[in-house]
C-alpha cells in the first residue's frame, strides 16, 4: 500500500506470506525438474578420447577406440 507524500510503497511483506511464496517456487522447481527426469533430456553426447601426441602406441589406442564406436553402434541398430 502506497502511504501519502512517498514515492514507492513499501516492500515489507508477512512472514507467511513470503514463506507461502517460497514454498509454491519449491514445489513448482521440484515438478519441471521431475518432468524434465522423465523425459530424459539434456544429456551431454560422449567426448571422443584424447590423446597425447608423445603417448607411445597412440595409433593402436585410436583404432581401439574407433572399433568399439563401432561395435556400440551396430549394438544399437541390432537391439534398439
Amino acid at each position: 500500500m502506497k502511504r501519502p507524500k512517498l514515492k514507492k510503497a513499501s516492500k515489507r511483506m508477512s512472514c507467511s506470506k513470503r514463506f507461502k511464496i517460497q514454498k509454491k517456487v519449491r514445489e513448482h522447481r521440484r515438478k519441471v525438474r521431475k518432468e524434465a527426469k522423465k523425459k530424459g533430456g539434456n544429456r551431454k553426447p560422449k567426448r571422443d578420447i584424447t590423446i597425447p601426441n608423445d603417448a607411445p602406441f597412440k595409433e593402436d589406442i585410436l583404432r581401439e577406440a574407433e572399433q568399439r564406436k563401432q561395435r556400440v553402434s551396430v549394438l544399437k541398430v541390432l537391439f534398439p
